[in-house]
């Protein structure tokens, strides 16, 4: 009983709250009327903060000449996140099960995880301590849906290719 209350009504909450984050962060850079001059200034100005050189070598010299394309991506990358979050919890809430769905909200939850690993390196965010910044939270909310978003991987993982290799070997053994 405890595991079909989680799966039928936490779970695609939870997933309603993410589908949220991710079309309200869209919806802020489609009102934004600067919003590709304002995303080149934060880029130039971020650079300094970004700790991995690696990672900064590679935003200086690609994702700052390419602003624009970097911010276009991103905002379809937040849209087809988004969508796909709020199709697959209201498909769950209604109790229902699309594979398709399900597949897309696999992809959804890779891409949206690796814009919140950007988002975490961009913002020089840390999971440890920093000595340097006393305050500084424990887990930045990059980070914090970056991780949930991993979880988020294995669940719909296992919701479009494990289940269904289970129903097959159940069929092929009666």
């Amino acid at each position: 009983m405890e595991k079909k209350i989680t799966s039928q009504l936490v779970l695609p909450l939870l997933i309603l709250v993410i589908a949220y984050q991710w079309l309200i962060a869209f919806f802020n850079k489609v009102v934004t009327k600067h919003y590709f001059n304002e995303l080149h200034k934060q880029m130039k100005d971020s650079l300094s903060s970004i700790t991995i050189h690696p990672y900064a070598t590679l935003f200086k010299n690609v994702g700052i000449p390419h602003f624009h394309l970097f911010g276009t991506l991103v905002m379809l990358g937040e849209l087809f996140v988004g969508a796909i979050f709020l199709l697959y919890a209201i498909q769950k809430l209604m109790g229902k099960n699309n594979k398709v769905i399900a597949i897309l909200g696999l992809i959804a939850t890779v891409i949206g995880a690796f814009m919140n690993l950007n988002y975490a390196l961009l913002g020089g965010d840390t999971l440890f301590v920093d000595p340097g910044n006393a305050f500084q939270e424990a887990i930045s909310v990059d980070w914090f849906m970056f991780l949930m978003q991993i979880i988020l991987i294995v669940y719909f993982y296992t919701v479009s290719f494990k289940r269904n290799e289970e129903a097959e070997l159940n069929n092929q053994a009666a």
